[in-house]
């Protein structure tokens, strides 16, 4: 008999032992999968078909549950929307501190009661576009330091124009225990505009939710997760694999919603799932359990079956495997020698005392990795070489430019007999170019380059006639650390030659410099209020950080400091520098970088 060409490749792509064990397998074990087949997949319907059914029941009810709670929960805090009082309060100034406290003294009580009722709500928290927070709880207490406008989770909750349960977070805005609570939102609607104009947070308990979803109501094995469709959020008594829980969506989405009952894989497991939606919301009832743990007869049957088949299997192993094993040890040690040389790995194999062929081919493959360590240390010496030709061609370029232009300034002032602005300015000049060529290898403690920017503000001040109004706020752990001379400098001199105008006052144009030293990463955020850049200029440096500023854009070419100063950045700290700008024209301009807390292995 002559078989299919794609047969045999599979077959020659076979080891000699797997070729001996295959044909084992097939004159033993198929003919048991046959017989097993027909009798488990009756089993098996029956069984799903009935956890199916109970389940698709239960997930209804614990959704019917849910809404119900929390139309309740809705529905008593009803009286307080209707009350003169808090309506008053809502269009209340935020300024208007003794109106709020009356019309607080009037609609509290109402607030207090609902609680009382509720021991499971935290607290209500209430908050809107005038600036008012109003926060009521009898187990918590507000921090009144809490900045909401600068919170995303609440600013975003004016976005919402219809009740919502939040996934769970933590109560951030509250003194000492930070309970992790679900967020009932009741936004408050300007009828004119349609527009969000304040909102009503209900904080709930995260454990009475969970209380909702006990899974052994269902009187069948499983787990029973509150999901939520838009973030993937889930919520259950007991830990939820994310892996399923990723498997189930994209199965949800394949499934259609024809029906509320589907199996479903993830990994290696079967899955039996059944769900049901909380209405009017974006949250999902979801139940789901391995087959495995559902079929208890039809795992019996396979049992059975398995048993029947690992015994032949094991006949089968003995036969093909002790042998051939002992003959193609050397092989397969070459063969894992060669893995671990595509993964870069110059890992030689033990000859043995071996001189038949196979010690060949292992004699022959440790000689090539000798010749390959030595060739990639030739090349990483050669690129070492060209990075540190490249860095001091840039590091030439910055002197030079500075200056030229500070000895014009020093003539200027010399020409007008101002010896005290001279001399000054020298000393400026002196101590930043004793700091430049100093022989450091072109490192530097943080002080010391903080102490050039300060001396190229003195010089900038005379070249001039106005200060730069500039704030600096060191982190204290991060001054000694070694850092790139010429690291941070040139974005202050960048943020007064194109963010700055002798027209702007000393409000219109402010510069903050801010380091802080976390997990052994240097944070540098410089941080201007000037002119901001253009669209098509910010494009531009964005590709050029991109391209770790390598960009052959022909604006650079105009532009060599801007240029310069990443192509700096990147030679040094090499992939472990992380760059972002942002900007907008009359709004100023913000770079942030992380770079290595001390030399970087790049160098």
């Amino acid at each position: 008999m002559v078989l299919p060409a794609f047969v045999m490749r599979i077959v020659n792509r076979l080891s000699l032992k797997f070729k001996l064990f295959v044909l084992l397998i097939l004159i033993s074990i198929i003919p048991i999968t046959l017989v097993a087949y027909n009798s488990n997949t009756f089993m098996f319907r029956s069984g799903t078909g009935y956890s199916g059914s109970i389940s698709s029941q239960y997930v209804d009810f614990v959704s019917t549950e849910l809404n119900a709670y929390l139309q309740s929960l809705n529905q008593s805090f009803d009286p307080l929307f209707s009350s003169p009082a808090f309506v008053h309060y809502m269009g209340t100034p935020d300024s208007w501190l003794k109106d709020q406290a009356e019309d607080l003294m009037r609609f509290r009580p109402l607030v207090r009661s609902s609680l009382q009722f509720h021991p499971e709500v935290i607290g209500v928290l209430y908050i809107d576009r005038l600036g008012k927070v109003y926060f009521d709880s009898y187990q918590r207490q507000l921090d009144p330091a809490y900045a909401f406008g600068e919170d995303p989770w609440y600013q975003k909750a004016f976005r919402i124009n219809r009740n919502a349960l939040s996934e769970p977070h933590a109560m951030q805005y509250v003194l000492y225990s930070k309970d992790t609570t679900f967020s009932y939102i009741r936004p408050i609607l300007d009828t004119d505009t349609g527009v969000t104009r304040a909102v009503f947070v209900l904080e709930i308990q995260e454990n009475r939710v969970k209380s909702m979803l006990r899974g052994e109501q269902t009187g069948r094995p499983g787990q029973v997760i509150l999901m939520h469709t838009r973030t993937g959020a889930t919520v259950s008594e007991t830990p939820v694999d994310s892996r399923v829980m990723r498997d189930f969506n994209n199965a949800l989405v394949d499934h259609g919603g024809s029906n509320q009952t589907f199996l479903f894989s993830s990994g290696h497991t079967e899955y039996q799932a059944s769900y049901a939606a909380l209405p009017d919301s974006e949250w999902l009832v979801v139940w789901t359990a391995p087959l495995n743990t559902i079929n208890k007869a039809v795992r019996q049957t396979v049992q059975l079956s398995l048993l029947i088949a690992v015994l032949s299997l094991l006949t089968a192993l003995i036969v093909a495997f002790p042998v051939m094993s002992v003959i193609l040890r050397p092989l397969y040690k070459l063969k894992a020698g060669m893995l671990n040389l595509g993964h870069g790995k110059y890992v030689p194999i033990p000859q043995g005392g071996r001189y038949d062929e196979i010690g060949y081919l292992v004699r022959s493959f440790n000689q090539m990795l000798e010749k390959l360590q030595r060739m990639e240390r030739e090349v990483y010496q050669a690129n070492l070489r060209e990075k540190e030709r490249e860095l001091l061609q840039l590091q030439a370029q910055i002197n030079p430019h500075f200056l030229f232009n500070t000895l014009e300034t020093i003539d200027s002032y010399a020409s007008r007999n101002n010896g005290d602005a001279v001399g000054d300015m020298v000393q400026s000049v002196s101590r930043m170019m004793r700091f430049t060529v100093r022989n450091d290898n072109g490192w530097a403690p943080l002080r010391e380059e903080l102490d050039y920017i300060r001396n190229f503000l003195t010089i900038h001040y005379y070249r001039n006639g106005q200060e730069v109004s500039a704030r600096f706020d060191i982190d204290p752990a991060a001054m000694d650390v070694p850092v790139m001379k010429l690291s941070i400098q040139p974005f202050i001199e960048n943020a007064i030659k194109y963010g700055w105008s002798p027209n702007m006052t000393a409000d219109e144009f402010k510069l903050v410099v801010k380091v802080s030293l976390q997990e052994n990463r240097l944070e540098v955020d410089i941080e201007d209020t000037g002119t901001g850049m253009q669209p098509d200029v910010l494009r531009r440096i964005r590709q050029l950080i991109a391209e770790q500023g390598e960009s052959k854009d022909p604006y650079f070419g105009s532009h060599t400091g801007v240029r310069n100063t990443f192509r700096r950045l990147f030679l040094v700290y090499g992939s472990e520098t992380e760059v972002v700008v942002e900007s907008e024209p009359g709004a100023g301009t913000r770079f942030r970088f992380r770079i290595p807390a001390g030399r970087s292995s790049n160098r």
